[in-house]
């Protein structure tokens, strides 16, 4: 991969407020923001090797909203290379622990890929820190640059817009990937997808293509083994599809992911934010399990579009979140903001699948009603 000096000069940007600090390689001292500062964590695994070749870091979490815990695995070939699969997070992790990792092994920085399986910051934090310390690439799926214009058209096309809830735009702006350089081209990013593969430690690992959770995510199979690093696409918990753009099919893309690694036989699951799942049938149920976790959500859709159809997605989240003390309006900003995305989502997929139809409003809204 090429000199990573660009990547970095445009990660080493000023930064108000309180922040962590750490040195370079080569001795420099960079300074990244706090976040998260009311996390604490507890490693309970640091580099335990549970497979010829196969590390695994983990860390319980107390305080942070969205998960208690982060797994992460890496494929080191000691003293030769290593595949970092996803980073963790600074606040949440650390990032000495990253040194420790290849410091056990002998494993230099200079020989180190980072994979990411999306683009959330539990799982890209430490990225600036990778390439600081010499990391030599970055894998990620592909996704477009940060386009202010997106914004804005989800305001308007969710119907945000036309009730005046601007105050959603800097979380939708955030998950679009402003200020986040991994959303660009860069010298040190290698965009992958469908029929690409890595080879590491003995491991034949074949990138798939699993949009839901996020549109860029990405799993890595070793098909011999029955082997999937899901990063966040199994996960015990429903994984929030938010759609922010039309026609991205994300929830049917989803499910129809889902069912195929249901189908093919995997033997054990590696995933982000829980022990490793190692039994075809615990595998099986767990995706069932998450499978039929959005039926509620689509029936109570279907119910909602039947009922006051045609209707914005706006009007949809507002009349689900009605049984809530102050409805979708007394929702924080952020979460006002995944309930109409997730939203977006199911109406797409009833789209998507021929239940209701779509159409454009006079104000550039999208309006849904039943087909039939």
């Amino acid at each position: 991969m090429s000199d990573p000096s660009n990547t970095l000069a445009w990660l080493d940007q000023p930064h108000a407020g309180e922040t962590v600090t750490y040195r370079d390689c080569t001795g420099q001292s960079h300074k990244l923001p706090v976040r998260y500062p009311r996390v604490t964590a507890v490693t309970q695994a640091q580099g335990r090797e549970i497979a010829p070749h196969l590390f695994w870091c983990s860390f319980a979490l107390d305080g942070f909203h969205f998960c208690d815990r982060i797994d992460l695995y890496s494929i080191i070939e000691p003293g030769k290379q290593a595949l970092l699969i996803d980073t963790g997070h600074y606040d949440l992790c650390g990032m000495t622990f990253l040194d420790d990792l290849l410091a056990q092994t002998g494993t230099p920085w200079e020989t180190v890929d980072v994979f990411l399986t999306h683009l959330h910051d539990d799982h890209t934090g430490n990225v600036p820190y990778c390439l600081h310390q010499g990391a030599r690439g970055l894998m990620r799926g592909a996704c477009d640059p940060y386009d202010p214009r997106n914004v804005q058209a989800f305001l308007r096309e969710t119907g945000a817009a036309a009730v005046q809830d601007t105050a959603l735009d800097a979380f939708v702006a955030m998950l679009l990937g402003k200020d986040n350089p991994l959303y660009e081209a860069l010298p040190t990013v290698r965009e992958v997808g469908a029929g690409d593969s890595l080879d590491y430690g003995g491991y034949h690992l074949e990138v798939l293509e699993t949009p839901g959770h996020t549109f860029e995510h990405r799993c890595l199979l070793e098909p011999e083994r029955g082997i999937l690093f899901a990063g966040d696409h199994i996960i015990v918990a429903t994984p929030g599809v938010m759609q922010f753009q039309r026609d991205q099919q994300l929830l049917r893309r989803y499910l129809e992911s889902l069912h195929m690694l249901r189908n093919s036989g995997l033997r054990t699951v590696y995933l982000s934010h829980h022990e490793a799942l190692s039994s075809t049938d615990d595998i099986v149920r767990l995706i069932d399990r998450i499978a039929t976790t959005y039926e509620k959500p689509l029936e109570k859709t279907r119910a909602i579009v039947a009922e006051q159809g045609p209707v914005t997605i706006y009007a949809t989240a507002a009349a689900s979140c009605r049984h809530l003390p102050g409805g979708l309006a007394g929702l924080a900003n952020g979460m006002r903001s995944r309930r109409v995305a997730t939203t977006f989502g199911y109406l797409e997929y009833l789209a998507d699948t021929g239940w209701a139809r779509r159409h454009t409003a006079d104000d550039g809204a999208l309006v849904y009603e039943k087909a039939n």
